[in-house]
């Protein structure tokens, strides 16, 4: 249960917590024409974390978990790249700590030759847009020291806070706005919700620029919004077998990609599954306490996919046979 102290509570602590926080990398003025990048190769070791929706305690717990951070919360994970796949906010309260967390995160990781990639999710996407049917009370309160501005009579605490902060100067909106919601790392794609085959785009840089047209004033419906965009498709997750693998493996082919890591779809009995032939494979396993806190990251590393749980590491994929007189890494 929830404490009714909490977003009492939250406008006066958040502040003093984040003060020390360091500046966030995005620039100033982030653009739809700014680069972003999205295709990285020779990658030794890839985390992938699914849906965080407020809760970074949980966040912390499954990246301890990966070895990703230490018992201090900085980054131990060397030159390894950890995919968050989105939904960092909504349903939770310490959605702010867990953007502070990723943000300071993609520095040490960078610093250490490694990376963190924050994929958008269409949670983040409907806090930039304005829609906050899933905004827990005490997490809009924690935006509050955002805006110097009083919340009109009648709307919830931290209003002002919170859609300043996440608009296009915005601390967070900033920072979100410079993110891919698609990126391929070696040879597999990440993105939050699914790529269906009917986007109209052929190459990844199209991809992302199409996502990100919805959060730019000035431009024509992008694919932020659109029910069958990246950051909304579950086709791969609940789609018919027959039609949903010839679907994906258009995808695949297309972007040039031999697998397809997703999260959105929350699997209810906490393990990431695979689908295909291991060729879709979904890890949004209900991370946060409010849909069970089962904590699970999928590790991919010399040719092994590997579910990692508290308990146990379950071997998804497995390294293709090498050729006689070859050795497989």
């Amino acid at each position: 249960m929830v404490s009714t102290l909490r977003p009492l509570v939250l406008p006066l602590l958040v502040p003093l917590v984040l003060a020390a926080a360091p500046p966030s990398a995005a620039p100033a003025t982030p653009r739809l024409e700014d680069a972003v990048p999205d295709t990285f190769s020779g990658v030794e070791r890839v985390v992938a974390v699914g849906d965080v929706h407020g809760d970074v305690d949980a966040l912390k717990d499954v990246l301890r978990l990966a070895k990703l951070i230490d018992e201090k919360g900085r980054w131990s994970g060397g030159k390894a790249h950890l995919v968050q796949t989105g939904d960092i906010p909504d349903r939770g309260e310490r959605t702010r700590e867990a953007f502070e967390l990723l943000m300071r995160l993609q520095g040490e990781a960078l610093k250490a030759g490694g990376r963190v990639h924050a994929l958008l999710g269409n949670h983040e996407v409907m806090n930039m847009l304005g829609d906050l049917r899933y905004v827990a009370p005490g997490e809009m309160a924690s935006f509050a020291d955002q805006s110097p501005e009083k919340d009109a009579a009648g709307t919830p605490p931290g209003s002002n806070g919170h859609r300043a902060a996440y608009g296009p100067q915005g601390r967070y909106g900033r920072w979100l706005r410079t993110h891919p919601a698609v990126v391929r790392i070696n040879d597999t794609l990440f993105v939050h919700g699914g790529v269906a085959p009917e986007v109209p785009s052929k190459t990844l840089p199209e991809l992302n620029r199409w996502v990100r047209q919805d959060l730019f004033p000035g431009n024509p419906p992008g694919g932020a919004k659109n029910p069958q965009g990246p950051l909304w498709f579950r086709g791969y997750a609940l789609g018919e077998e027959e039609v949903a693998a010839k679907a994906l493996e258009t995808v695949l082919q297309r972007f040039g990609a031999k697998r397809m890591v997703m999260g959105h779809t929350t699997d209810r009995d906490g393990k990431i599954r695979a689908r295909f032939g291991g060729k879709a494979v979904f890890i949004d396993t209900g991370l946060s306490t409010g849909y069970g806190r089962n904590l699970s990251a999928l590790e991919l590393r010399g040719g092994r996919v590997t579910a990692l749980y508290v308990s146990e590491r379950v071997e998804l994929v497995a390294p293709e046979a090498a050729p006689a007189g070859k050795v497989s890494p």
